[in-house]
């Protein structure tokens, strides 16, 4: 009997051990952070509305626009094809370009923003999301 952490990786995800049909764990990192952090972006926004303060909800929906635009993008990827992936990289390093404007203006993402755009990105440029997302379906 062996133990996981003895087995060889599979040649096609070298970060864990998974099926060829299940997403390499950098894949599914990417999208847990993306939708948790759409997730945080509905709730800042929703508490906005709710505090009726209009002016700053038009500064908050320009902010959390490449984070909303990662939404539809991540729910693709069991698609898979280099373009998807080099879509969502693109729009994950935008959202931090933006999120980085919060650091001057107190407003979110800031801070949270460019580090979650900046995990995503980092995530899939590592080469078991390269492979996968390479891989025929």
């Amino acid at each position: 009997m062996t133990s996981a952490s003895t087995r060889p990786p599979h040649p096609d995800h070298d970060d864990d051990v998974t099926p060829p049909w299940v997403p390499p764990g950098t894949v599914r990192g990417a999208r847990i952070i993306a939708v948790g952090a759409a997730a945080v972006g509905v709730v800042i926004l929703g508490m906005a509305i709710a505090l009726s303060q209009p002016y700053s909800v038009g500064l908050l929906v320009a902010g959390y626009v490449p984070t909303f635009a990662l939404v539809p993008l991540v729910l693709l990827f069991s698609r898979r094809g280099e373009r998807l992936r080099l879509a969502t990289i693109t729009v994950a390093l935008v959202g931090a370009v933006v999120s980085s404007t919060g650091l001057f203006t107190k407003l979110p993402p800031g801070l949270v923003g460019v580090v979650a755009h900046g995990t995503i990105a980092a995530l899939l440029l590592r080469p078991s999301a390269k492979r996968w997302f390479a891989e025929a379906r």
